[in-house]
């Protein structure tokens, strides 16, 4: 009865034809996609007049304010990332990064912001960065700020965090699941953040 049970379980594996699905000598190994988990967005906002057109923004790289041993170059990926995601949304029309400036203060910032003709200015600050590889646990917080450029004024803040947890291999009879993480657990993690970011922002600002 059990090896009729097993014979089942590989012949329904098979139908199903996909990736999750590896057929061992033991039974059945299902993958489990990981994703990542989102906190609540958290956001402050005041409103302003904006054009309906011509809207530019100018991203520096994010400030990492954990001690880990590469944080310039850590920011300036994770900035690059938001950017390119937020570009894909549409967010702005053009969004600039000065992807070999480290943060000169925010007075420094908004000058280069309005001598590029940009009139937001987007900053990022990364409260929390831990890479957990392809078989840990990926974590990052992020708070954002926009400053309407015309005024100076932070128009928009918002923080959140998300994870990414590889988990525990699950054993049901003849079939074992696996959580299986992406290649790049980080990229994967920042990519959720960035479009959870940009949706909230767009709610408010939507032209």
């Amino acid at each position: 009865m059990k090896f009729r049970l097993l014979l089942f379980c590989i012949a329904l594996a098979c139908g199903c034809a996909t990736d999750r699905y590896d057929l061992t000598l033991r039974g059945v190994k299902y993958h489990d996609d990981a994703s990542p988990m989102l906190s609540e967005l958290v956001e402050a906002v005041t409103p302003e007049a904006m054009p309906d057109t011509g809207l530019k923004a100018l991203i520096l790289p994010f400030a990492v304010r954990q001690d880990v041993g590469v944080r310039r170059e850590v920011g300036r990926e994770l900035g690059d990332v938001f950017r390119q995601t937020w570009l894909e949304k549409r967010v702005f029309e053009v969004m600039e990064f000065e992807s070999s400036l480290p943060w000169p203060g925010l007075t420094e910032a908004l000058a280069l912001a309005r001598a590029k003709g940009a009139n937001f200015l987007v900053t990022g600050n990364v409260t929390q960065f831990f890479e957990g590889s392809g078989t840990g646990r990926t974590s990052i917080a992020l708070t954002i700020e926009i400053h309407w450029v015309p005024s100076a004024t932070v128009i928009w803040s918002a923080a959140q965090a998300a994870v990414m947890e590889a988990g525990l291999d699950k054993d049901y009879v003849v079939v074992r699941t696996t959580r299986r993480l992406p290649e790049q657990p980080t990229y994967a993690v920042i990519r959720a953040l960035s479009e959870s970011l940009a949706e909230g922002f767009v709610r408010h600002f939507a032209r």
